[in-house]
This record gives C-alpha cells, structure tokens and sequence, in this order.
C-alpha cells in the first residue's frame, strides 16, 4: 500500500487481498482471521459505516463466490505468523508464496502447526 492512514483500512485491503488471491488460486472454502475485532464484524455482517465502506462491500461481494467463509477474530497472541509477515513486508518487496515459506517464519508456522495437532 502507497498510503493508509488508519489500521481499520489497512486490515480491510489485507484481507480484500487475500480473498483475491484464495479465489485466484481456487479455494472454495476459507477462513479469514483478523486481530481486529472491528474489520471481522464488519465483514460478518457485510456492511460498514467507515471511510473503507467500499473496501468491506468488495470483500462482501467476493466472499459470494466461496461455497464456505468464516471470518474469525484471532488476537494477536495466536497471529504471530502474519504479525512477522507484516513486519517482513515494510521492508521488501511485495511477493506471493504457495509452497516455501519465507525462512523468518518457518518456526512459528511450525509452532502454530503443533498448537493445533494438540487442540
């Protein structure tokens, strides 16, 4: 992103870029989380009254072509992979992954992997 000044934004153009990218590589059912209890309400129900209204409505839109979607809140504890993603991102270049893993998250991907083989 050139510019945002809010975080509400920011986190509404993450995730209308990540349903783009889920529905480009052919999922049909996804699960968004986000550590912004505001943006996961706002795209459960589908509406916003905020200046990202557009951005929301473009996620309500796409999330229509999935067969499934869930928007969970997950708070920043359980979101370290996309908190270290968010910090390698200020500083390079924008990149997709599919199979490898940048090396700087391979252990919490890991460590998220172990939490969920025990729950």
């Amino acid at each position: 992103m050139d510019i945002c000044f809010d975080s509400f934004t920011a986190e509404a153009i993450a995730v209308r870029f990540g349903l783009n990218l889920a529905n480009t590589v052919g999922c049909s059912k996804i699960e968004v989380n986000s550590d912004s209890v505001e943006v996961v309400n706002a795209l459960s129900q589908g509406y916003s009254s905020s200046v990202a209204s557009s951005i929301i409505d473009d996620c309500y839109f796409m999330s229509l072509g999935f067969s499934h979607v869930i928007y969970d809140h997950c708070n920043r504890e359980r979101n370290r992979v996309a908190h270290e993603l968010a910090k390698l991102a200020r500083f390079s270049s924008p990149r997709v992954w599919m199979d490898n893993a940048p090396d700087e998250v391979i252990p919490l991907l890991v460590n998220d992997a172990t939490l969920l083989m025990n729950e």
